[in-house]
């Protein structure tokens, strides 16, 4: 059972380096190197205090092993994760377990705003269709098909479409 790309994705959804886990396991950090790579497979002892740095229990982090998580998305697998009279934002990868990254699919209908603060995120975003005026923070731009932006954590994101037809901007967080 290969079990070092579940624990790597772990490890990088809690932020932490090889290093930062090795030292909070005690374990050497070319031991967590090998377990990441499947070149070595762990004792139940050492698996455990993994586990406990990551914050998962043991049951928890074999429950799903003989599940494959699905890889590609139909326009039928999104789900709507906020909608106003204004914009609409989906999921477009749900139901992924331990995702690094949250790609949405911001649809804005005509002359309306999208405003959020971004507190521990940051991402970008992609102008599929449309003309808008996006803003983080104090600078602002006109984007076109095909532009892109980038926001840290921290930032004021305000995305004003300019245009008589609905505007859709992929964002991904992380």
């Amino acid at each position: 059972m290969q079990i070092g790309n579940k624990l790597r994705r772990l490890r990088k959804l809690r932020g932490l380096t090889i290093e930062e886990l090795a030292d909070n396991s005690e374990i050497t950090k070319g031991f967590i190197s090998q377990l990441e790579r499947d070149l070595t497979v762990p004792s139940v002892t050492t698996l455990k205090q993994i586990l406990d740095v990551l914050g998962v229990e043991m049951s928890a982090f074999f429950s799903d092993m003989s599940e494959s998580e699905k890889k590609l998305f139909t326009h039928s697998d999104r789900i709507v994760n906020q909608e106003s009279e204004q914009y609409s934002i989906e999921n477009i990868i749900p139901k992924m377990k331990y995702l690094e990254m949250e790609p949405l699919f911001l649809t804005l209908k005509p002359h309306s705003k999208f405003d959020t603060e971004f507190g521990e995120d940051e991402g970008f975003g992609f102008i599929v269709r449309g003309k808008v005026e996006v803003k983080v923070d104090h600078e602002k731009k006109i984007l076109n098909r095909g532009d892109s932006f980038y926001i840290f954590f921290d930032n004021r994101l305000s995305i004003k479409n300019l245009a008589a037809k609905n505007a859709e901007i992929l964002m991904v967080n992380y």
